[in-house]
């Protein structure tokens, strides 16, 4: 302790000494008197530091839960580990002396089991002045098309170090510059890393290429915010200059956020004003076409991706186009962009998803034996009314408006079945299944009934949410059905059946509006669908004695015509696989609705599920029925122990 501060002390207790208990007991403890004295000699010496702030996702969604490590720089006395409330929010103070302590500078640690870990640095300066911190929190994986942060700092941040070493400028300012350049991409301890860069910043504010650099360091630290702020300041310069370089640079970045972020129209404006700038830029050229992949407009994306090619562009382009021309449907020449990516490498020493992508180019090839398949997209109609008894009152559409009212029809619906993924909520319902083994006769030969507690668990996917179901006996442990070993079959997976007709699906199959008909009393349009072998996203892997065969669809659904829910679904094979003689896989969907009055939430779920399935000259025949649905809520990783309590309703 400073030797002022130890005889302040000491008057302090002198005085303390002589005042009478009486007065003593009238003095101001938490704050000076208005003429000053002995109150005022206390709040000098002490001062306190709010520290507050809201850790989000990337959509602004608080982050609950989340661990945050408070580090003030003074020693492990002085951290503090905070948890963040259902608002994502936490707080804190600190009261230090403030004759020793003129400034607050907090590093904030902020980790979340789903996310990267997280960093914010502030320097609060002088003053008792504090504000909010926002941490934004980046998922702990990116989708296998986008581009990973490591991968842009080591395409751009090498390249800004020799300039800025280079610019003389910022000549006094060359130490600060040096250590904190090494620190960052030599040493790769961005953390350490910023408080020398950020030096170099406020010594020059309007040197745009320091502040891109400090923003790499930032990122790559994991400030998420940090760096977009110095991002946006190296951008508004950029603009403000005539530099062509700076201002492309600062689209690409930005554009990269917006990427991350998920916002893909913001980051395609980004990268064509950056075209425009410089129309050969295989790296701008590469990384739009990215974009246009992650928006899913495949042709544009093609287009651009091999732009990039000629101009130069890294392997990443060759690998992205192959993504674009299957999606696309050019199967052929996915296959042959894969193969010059991969060159004389074997498949086994690239990553998982490359891998991935690979056989899933490698079974597009094989879908190619489908050729120009006859489907109920294409029967004459009064043929398929014979085909399909169900048929037999359908009121055929008119020829002249056919087309327009399938338009209408697939939006709705496929917003309904959208709107139904993504707001899905965690159900148990029982589950009574009945599997028959029919003889050429069609007598049942053999049958077992079995009775399950069926879990259905909304999951994250790329387009939104998933489902996933599992099955528990009565005690709640988690089991399968029986039956496989006695000659009968098993079957699952229907309440995602719907998923043909999600907007992010509806490219992988034709649709053919038939007309309308009555369904239990309500009038319901009536819509064929065939799945592309070149396009088909969804598509059902069937095993057989080891051998596994990949299967296409066609099929009906009936859809309300006033709520535009699907109310039954019916699904065939597009073409008899002849190969492990599956002749034919039938499954019937009933849907009913299921009111969850908790919730104020209807719910149209499966009720009754009919597969009839002809193999080896074999018939099997299994019935799902689902009743009691309730709500509940659980996290759920690997496995089910146990059923939850289910929510009342």
């Amino acid at each position: 302790m400073p030797k002022q501060a130890v005889r302040l002390f000491i008057l302090l207790s002198s005085v303390l000494m002589f005042i009478p208990f009486s007065l003593r007991s009238q003095v101001p403890i938490g704050g000076a008197p208005n003429h000053g004295g002995l109150g005022e000699l206390r709040t000098a010496e002490k001062q306190t530091w709010n520290v507050f702030g809201k850790v989000t996702d990337f959509k602004g969604e608080p982050v609950r839960a989340a661990a945050v490590h408070v580090d003030i720089g003074l020693g492990g006395k002085f951290t503090k580990d905070l948890t963040t409330n259902a608002q994502g929010e936490f707080r804190t103070d600190y009261t230090l002396d403030a004759s020793t302590n003129t400034r607050l500078f907090v590093h904030l640690l902020v980790s979340r089991e789903g996310f990267a870990p997280a960093h914010e640095f502030v320097d609060y300066g002088v003053g008792e002045k504090t504000w909010e911190i926002d941490v934004a929190m980046r998922p702990e994986t990116v989708g296998d098309d986008q581009l990973p942060v490591a991968a842009l700092i080591s395409a751009m941040a090498p390249k800004l170090r020799t300039s800025l070493e280079g610019n003389a400028a910022i000549a006094p300012a060359k130490k600060d510059l040096a250590k904190g350049a090494s620190e960052f991409l030599d040493e790769h301890n961005a953390e350490k890393a910023v408080a020398n860069l950020t030096k170099v910043t406020k010594r020059y504010p309007a040197c745009g290429d320091c502040r891109t650099f400090l923003g790499f360091a930032l990122l790559d630290a994991g400030s998420w915010n940090g760096a977009s702020r110095e991002f946006n300041e190296a951008a508004k310069l950029a603009a403000a200059g005539t530099s062509n370089p700076d201002k492309i640079d600062s689209f690409l970045i930005l554009a990269e956020i917006e990427n991350w972020k998920g916002e893909y129209n913001k980051a395609a404006g980004f990268l064509m004003q950056a075209t425009q700038l410089d129309p050969k830029n295989a790296f701008v050229l590469q990384e739009l076409g990215r974009t246009l992949v992650l928006q899913q407009n495949w042709e544009a994306a093609d287009d651009y991706l091999h732009r990039a090619q000629v101009a130069g562009a890294s392997k990443e382009a060759t690998l992205l186009r192959a993504r674009a021309l299957l999606e696309e449907g050019d199967t052929e020449a996915a296959d042959g962009t894969m193969k010059e990516y991969l060159g004389d490498a074997a498949l086994k020493t690239y990553p998982q998803p490359i891998r991935v992508l690979a056989s899933e180019i490698d079974e597009r090839m094989k879908l190619r034996t489908y050729g120009k398949a006859a489907s109920v997209v294409n029967e004459p109609l009064p043929s398929l009314m014979k085909t399909v008894p169900e048929l037999h009152d359908l009121r055929p559409a008119s020829g002249e408006t056919g087309e327009a009212d399938l338009a209408a029809i697939l939006q709705k619906t496929g917003e309904n079945v959208r709107s139904f993924f993504t707001g899905f909520q965690n159900t148990v319902s029982t589950e009574q299944i009945h599997q028959e083994r029919l003889a050429k006769d069609g007598k049942i030969k053999d049958s077992v009934d079995q009775r399950f507690h069926y879990l259905l668990l909304a999951r994250s996917e790329s387009w939104g949410l998933g489902l996933q179901e599992f099955r528990t006996d009565v005690r709640g442990q988690q089991t399968t059905p029986t039956g496989l070993d006695s000659g009968l079959m098993l079957t699952k997976g229907f309440a995602s059946a719907s998923l043909l007709f999600h907007p992010s699906y509806q490219s992988g199959a034709t649709f053919r509006y038939l007309g309308t008909q009555p369904v239990k009393g309500r009038e319901c349009y009536v819509v064929a669908f065939a799945q592309k072998p070149e396009k088909a996203q969804m598509v059902e892997r069937f095993n057989s004695n080891g051998e596994a065969v990949l299967v296409l669809h066609q099929g009906l659904a009936w859809i309300d015509k006033e709520t535009y829910k699907i109310t039954r679904l019916r699904t065939d094979l597009l073409k008899p696989q002849s190969q492990i003689r599956l002749l034919r896989e039938t499954t019937e969907i009933t849907y009913d609705p299921v009111d969850f009055k908790q919730a104020g939430q209807v719910a149209w779920l499966p009720s009754e599920v009919n597969v009839t399935v002809q193999w080896w000259g074999r018939t099997f025949r299994n019935v799902h029925t689902y009743s009691d649905f309730k709500l509940f809520n659980t996290e759920v990783k690997d496995t089910v122990q146990q059923v939850p309590t289910p929510e009342p309703q």
